[in-house]
């Protein structure tokens, strides 16, 4: 903990992550809650579907907004932003009809998804190859399910918790802000930055998809059971149960950091084995209780798995803003998918089809394990890693050759390259003026056609 408190960037990652999990999490449990009023418990888990179908499309059209964005947009684009999702959610308070709130609840979701998508490239951007990962995304989870903890006990009144939605929809837009907004040249871009530490990125990206594809369709039918049982009035999901899935990301942050996060997957594959019999004892007719306990012991794990994975994965691609948020799109494509399926599984109750169907997702999720640690590999070996960094003096010497830099823009160089510090801290760690290093990033702007210190740090990782 004290090692993200130290860290203004994992601080600031925390916070907007936490702030996305809670409002996701709870325009979620608002929309199912005023459902209730307008269909049947089946009909809440087909429009839960819906409307995580929804989300998918902002995950995705995301990085072709931010190639569109001019200067004053994201102003603009965040009071529209909060402008709808007010909007939205006063109709589904409203509750008028099941058309009204679920076209409401697709428009929120498509909104969120968009800037779902913005808080995880930013953390990704913040978080480059960072050692805690996995306890910032396991923590920001943790908080964001608190809050809605404390939201869900305290405030009773549909309208008061879409008041409290909304001001936090204002104050999260308001952070992300903050930083999206800031001058190029206080931001290091992290794109480009990579050196190949994975074998195969794009079969590592392809069968990473598959993997948390196959591990949402046991736990999305987990949580689809719950929701059913929410629904009926069997069981509330926003009391202390809750506080085992907060627990549960806390855990899986640490456990996934060991040994720079070489055992994440095979610790979520014997969390999935777990949950798959889970799966079993439900479909069978087994305690409700015991199910519930065991899906938000594993579904924190689930869900700092994908956001982690997805956003280390994005280290290494070359469209970050899409990959690093990919993860939470994954889940709730999956979650769309089979919502109505599996409750038509749960419904039948055949032991026997229910079972071959849980015994093959885990199959399946087995084979894309075993296919991503086989035939892709998580980390070269030492001596391909000291091979790259030879290979990057190399190219460090033959750039400042090339472009005929002085013995003091290399290392102004070399130093916009390694840190990602503000202009102010570095002028200070080189012993020069700001104004001073202004002059050597224009010079250095001018010897290589660049405008600018985020694009000649992208030109150099570029070059050839």
């Amino acid at each position: 903990m004290r090692e993200i408190i130290n860290n203004k960037k994992r601080v600031y990652a925390v916070i907007i992550l936490a702030l996305f999990n809670f409002i996701f999490l709870g325009t979620e449990y608002l929309f199912d809650n005023m459902m209730k009023y307008v269909t049947d418990s089946k009909g809440v888990v087909i429009a839960q579907s819906y409307i995580l179908g929804a989300s998918v499309l902002g995950f995705i059209i995301f990085p072709f907004i931010k190639g569109c964005v001019k200067s004053k947009v994201p102003y603009i684009g965040s009071i529209l932003a909060v402008a709808g999702y007010i909007g939205g959610v006063l109709i589904i308070v409203m509750h008028f009809s099941y058309v009204l709130i679920l076209i409401a609840g697709c428009l929120i979701f498509v909104l969120l998804g968009i800037i779902g998508s913005l808080t995880h490239y930013l953390v990704a951007i913040n978080l480059f190859k960072d050692g805690s990962l996995a306890k910032t995304i396991g923590f920001s989870y943790a908080i964001g399910l608190y809050l809605q903890f404390i939201n869900n006990n305290l405030i009773n009144n549909d309208r008061a918790e879409a008041v409290v939605l909304s001001v936090m929809m204002i104050i999260w837009l308001a952070v992300i802000l903050s930083y999206a907004l800031k001058k190029p040249e206080d931001i290091v871009s992290a794109t480009g930055q990579n050196q190949d530490i994975l074998k195969r990125p794009k079969v590592a990206a392809i069968t990473l998809i598959f993997q948390v594809l196959f591990m949402a369709c046991i736990f999305s039918t987990l949580d689809n059971v719950v929701t059913l049982f929410h629904s009926t009035g069997k069981v509330d999901i926003g009391q202390l149960p809750r506080l085992l899935l907060a627990v549960s990301g806390i855990l899986a942050g640490i456990l996934f950091d060991m040994g720079k996060r070489r055992y994440m997957s095979i610790i979520m594959y014997c969390v999935t084995l777990l949950s798959t019999i889970c799966v079993l004892v439900i479909m069978t007719g087994g305690r409700f209780m015991v199910g519930l306990i065991v899906f938000y012991l594993s579904a924190g794990f689930f869900a700092v798995f994908f956001t982690t994975a997805f956003i280390e994965l994005s280290f290494h691609m070359k469209k970050m803003e899409l990959w690093a948020g990919l993860g939470r799109g994954v889940n709730n494509l999956c979650a769309a998918i089979i919502g109505t399926l599996s409750i038509n599984l749960f419904e039948t109750k055949s032991v026997f089809v229910n079972s071959i169907v849980a015994l093959v997702m885990f199959v399946l999720i087995s084979l894309s394990i075993f296919i991503y640690y086989m035939h892709n590999g998580i980390r070269q070996d030492i001596e391909s890693i000291e091979t790259q960094e030879e290979d990057l003096k190399d190219k460090f010497i033959k750039f400042s050759e090339t472009f005929s830099l002085t013995p003091r823009e290399k290392e102004v160089m070399m130093k916009l390259l390694t840190s990602d510090k503000s202009v102010q801290d570095i002028a200070g760690e080189l012993y020069i003026s700001r104004a001073a290093l202004y002059r050597h990033i224009a010079n250095l702007n001018e010897k290589t056609g660049t405008k600018s210190r985020v694009g000649l740090i992208q030109f150099y990782y570029e070059w050839k």
